[in-house]
């Protein structure tokens, strides 16, 4: 559901996106309790444990929850690690699942539900899976547990992804902001259709889009591009705004902050008409169409912004319609 505001010509238009979502629909799964993660991946000393699937189906990732108990001091819950390897009946490449981004922890922390993307296999029923718990760098030494899962359950599925966005309609043109706040998932990407009236021609015009980290769960690494009105690609953008941000600026009349300081940086004109706006995360390829891009793995909330104000004698002429309209009044 959208949400629009428009308190005057001086505030900001406001709205919430669709969000690109995933549903997850799990076609096996398996808890363990009480199982240390002590050493790097392959040693000896690591708990190993085996599981023999009751159902099956196409697993595309792998949904985590459970809770991760502290016992070395300055361990990071991000190091504790699961590889699982296929056993018989199954046959898979081996995979690492690493279920927190954590880093120094003290006590005991909640974990998930997360879905970790997984390279597509089929999982049999009747068929064994292998599981190694370890730490991607081991703290306490040899044979010694950094953390123990107290539970933890494992559910094998598919994500099927839905792409988010909104038709933004036709930019306002005074330089009013146009916000959105939505958020990816992994592999998401959100269309945002929007019109411009009059086109960004070199003088003290311009057409701003920036893609920053939301207010909380926060995607770290943007990217953004626009197509035109035939899907043929017109600019891409990865970290030209703060950090690892994206922005976009068109216009020699460009306000943008650094480190993209350059006025028009991609491109002093844009002509009139109907353009998508594509948002995803790093690393997101966006191929000369529209219909080729593939998605990127950076996920969480965003904010997006655009501003836009046409060519002077573009604003000149609208504002001589008004006084003929006032007159004719």
């Amino acid at each position: 559901m959208r949400k629009f505001l428009v308190a005057s010509l001086a505030a900001a238009f406001v709205a919430d996106a669709l969000a690109s979502s995933s549903a997850f629909t799990p076609v096996g799964s398996v808890t363990f309790t009480n199982k240390e993660s002590r050493d790097v991946q392959g040693d000896v000393d690591n708990v190993v444990d085996s599981w023999i699937a009751t159902g099956g189906g196409t697993v595309t990732g792998v949904r985590v929850t459970g809770s991760l108990t502290e016992i070395n001091t300055g361990t990071f819950a991000s190091e504790a690690r699961v590889r699982m390897t296929a056993g018989a009946g199954n046959a898979f490449t081996g995979f690492n699942v690493q279920a927190s981004t954590t880093g120094n922890f003290t006590g005991t922390l909640a974990i998930g539900p997360t879905i970790i993307p997984v390279t597509s296999f089929t999982l049999n029923n009747g068929g064994g899976v292998n599981f190694e718990w370890f730490e991607s760098f081991d703290d306490s030494g040899n044979a010694l547990a950094d953390a123990n899962w107290n539970s933890v359950t494992y559910e094998f599925g598919s994500n099927v992804l839905t792409n988010g966005g909104t038709n933004l309609g036709a930019l306002p043109n005074n330089g009013t902001a146009v916000t959105y706040n939505g958020s990816h998932v992994s592999g998401g990407l959100d269309f945002f259709p929007f019109s411009i009236g009059d086109g960004v021609n070199g003088g003290a015009d311009y057409l701003n889009i920036s893609m920053v980290g939301g207010a909380s769960g926060a995607m770290t690494d943007t990217e953004i591009a626009v197509y035109d009105s035939l899907g043929n690609l017109v600019a891409t953008d990865d970290d030209g705004g703060p950090g690892l941000f994206s922005e976009l600026s068109f216009g020699a009349g460009d306000p943008l902050a650094a480190p993209d300081t350059t006025p028009g940086f991609n491109g002093l004109t844009l002509p009139a008409g109907s353009y998508t706006l594509v948002t995803g995360g790093f690393n997101t390829v966006f191929g000369a169409t529209i219909g080729s891009i593939t998605a990127g793995t950076n996920a969480g909330s965003y904010a997006l912004s655009l501003s836009y104000v046409p060519e002077p004698a573009s604003l000149a002429l609208l504002a001589l319609g008004g006084l003929a309209l006032i007159r004719r009044r």
